[in-house]
C-alpha cells in the first residue's frame, strides 16, 4: 500500500456529494402508514414474561418515574378491557410518562370490494320455506 492508495479529504468529499445527489430529499420521503399494535393484558404479560397481575398493577398503581413523578401504564379501554399500545409499554419500562394522544391516527381500512350475495346474483336457487 502506498500513500496514493489512501483516501483523502477531497476524494471523500467528492464521493459523499455524489451519493447525496442520488438520495431523495428528506422532505419528500413517502410516509408509510404506521400501525400501532395494541396488546391485551394477557398478551403483554406473556410478551414481557411477567404475571398478569403485575401488568394490572402497572395499570392501576403505577410506579415512580425517572424524574420522581408518578406514572401509570397508559392504555385504551374497550368495555373494561385494557388494550396497551407497545410504545406506552416501552415508555413505562423506561420510567417516562406517555401520552396516548401522541400515537399516530389509525390507518384507514383497505377499500372493501363490493360483493353481492349469491342469492341476489341468481347463481344459486333462492331459499324456500320447508313445509
Amino acid at each position: 500500500m502506498t500513500a496514493a492508495d489512501l483516501l483523502t479529504v477531497g476524494h471523500a468529499d467528492q464521493w459523499f456529494r455524489a451519493i447525496l445527489e442520488r438520495l431523495p430529499p428528506p422532505g419528500n420521503a413517502p410516509t408509510a402508514p404506521v400501525e400501532v399494535v395494541l396488546f391485551s393484558v394477557e398478551a403483554l404479560a406473556q410478551r414481557l414474561d411477567v404475571d398478569v397481575s403485575t401488568v394490572r398493577k402497572w395499570l392501576k398503581k403505577g410506579k415512580t418515574g425517572k424524574r420522581g413523578q408518578h406514572i401509570t401504564l397508559q392504555a385504551f379501554y374497550f368495555n373494561t378491557e385494557a388494550r396497551i399500545p407497545w410504545p406506552a409499554a416501552v415508555a413505562y419500562g423506561r420510567g417516562e410518562p406517555f401520552d396516548l394522544a401522541t400515537l399516530p391516527a389509525p390507518a384507514p381500512p383497505p377499500a372493501a370490494t363490493a360483493t353481492v350475495p349469491a342469492a341476489l346474483r341468481g347463481d344459486e336457487p333462492q331459499m324456500r320455506l320447508a313445509s
